[in-house]
């Protein structure tokens, strides 16, 4: 696959790749034939995409979105404990504790409501709820010994606080991830790709600096979404998270030798991306989570398309009609509208063929999940 060498290039290939999707999603796919299944009810106010109030940065180059109350307590307890506020520190991390033992909770009811769905999802799904509410009370208990701490003067400097909360919440951001409702997950589906495009503006400016900043933030994306995935997909999403870091420490210190290798990684991180959001969307329409199966589908149609702006034009081209299908079922089944069986499987199906074919042109070997016509 020839991969776009240079970074101008690159900058107008995916502004017009963004310019394209708004297209896309105006676009409406004619209704199969057969008898329409309802929706359930669900919110008339469509979610918006947009970027995170914050970052959390650990070690100077990790970094993690503030995008639930986790974070938005946990960034809060940061800031008050730079500014040697330790009351509203201890004060923040309390609040922390008591969203991890919600979260906990809320796990441990989907592990009920789980009772008398398909067999074959019910087993795996317990273990992972149960192993959740498990690991947030956990979790919550040293964040509560954390703010104690604070109060009592044991934990003195920035770093120190930094263990804890690396120890204490980092580890399990993958898990709040899982169980974190569509509000707060899906508006945020498409800031990988707007940081890949500022990497390369960066890099184009010789900035490598922010250059590689850009690329470790589309990083921490990935690593959410690996802890929402199984299976190849999260292998997929695991190993674009190894390689985008790799490349953000080469960027930094300007020893990229190749800029197309750039592309090639950014275009494997949109396929990963596409392929995990397409298997959740088969996952939410198995347990009758249609709305969720909705947004799954547009995030996964948006991740195909960045992959092929990164992969240049042809790919583009064959990847088009398989993203608008896509985002129009998408925003059918989130709309709460009216779709039939036969409809979804069918769109399933051609956006599975069409991140396969994404796969075998830029080199990737895993495959999405076949649909299941009796889901």
């Amino acid at each position: 696959m020839n991969f776009v060498r240079k970074p101008v290039l690159l900058i107008l290939l995916v502004a017009f790749t963004q310019f394209a999707s708004v297209a896309c999603a105006q676009a409406q796919k004619t209704p199969a034939t057969t008898v329409a299944q309802a929706a359930p009810a669900v919110p008339t106010v469509p979610i918006r995409t947009k970027a995170p109030d914050d970052w959390i940065v650990y070690e100077d180059a990790t970094y993690t979105p503030v995008v639930d109350a986790v974070s938005q307590h946990l960034n809060a307890a940061r800031k008050a404990f730079a500014a040697k506020d330790n009351k509203k520190a201890s004060t923040e991390m309390r609040a922390v504790a008591t969203e991890l033992k919600l979260l906990a909770a809320r796990a441990n009811k989907e592990n009920a409501s789980l009772i008398g769905e398909d067999e074959a999802l019910l087993a795996a799904d317990k273990k992972f709820s149960k192993d959740t509410e498990k690991r947030m009370n956990t979790s919550a208990q040293k964040v509560s010994s954390a703010a104690e701490g604070i109060e009592q003067s044991k934990i003195t400097t920035m770093a120190d606080l930094d263990k804890v909360i690396n120890l204490a919440t980092r580890a399990d951001m993958d898990r709040r991830w899982q169980i974190i409702d569509v509000t707060a997950w899906y508006p945020v589906t498409e800031e990988p790709q707007r940081h890949f495009t500022d990497a390369i503006a960066d890099y184009a400016k010789k900035d490598y600096k922010a250059a590689a900043t850009d690329i470790r933030k589309a990083s921490s994306y990935l690593r959410l979404e690996s802890g929402r995935a199984a299976g190849d997909a999260k292998q997929e999403l695991d190993s674009s998270v190894t390689r985008l870091d790799t490349l953000a420490a080469l960027v930094e210190k300007g020893a990229l030798k190749d800029e197309q290798s750039m592309a090639k990684t950014f275009a494997e991180a949109e396929h990963a991306l596409a392929l995990a959001h397409r298997e959740k969307a088969m996952e939410s329409w198995a347990h009758k989570e249609y709305h969720k199966a909705g947004y799954e589908l547009k995030a996964a149609a948006h991740g195909l398309e960045s992959a092929a702006g990164w992969a240049g034009g042809e790919a583009k081209t064959a990847a088009e009609s398989t993203v608008i299908g896509a985002r129009a079922l998408g925003n059918k089944l989130a709309s709460g509208a009216h779709w039939t069986h036969e409809e979804v499987a069918e769109g399933i199906e051609s956006l599975g063929n069409g991140i396969n074919a994404m796969g075998q042109r830029i080199g990737g070997v895993k495959k999405v999940v076949p649909v299941k016509t009796g889901s």
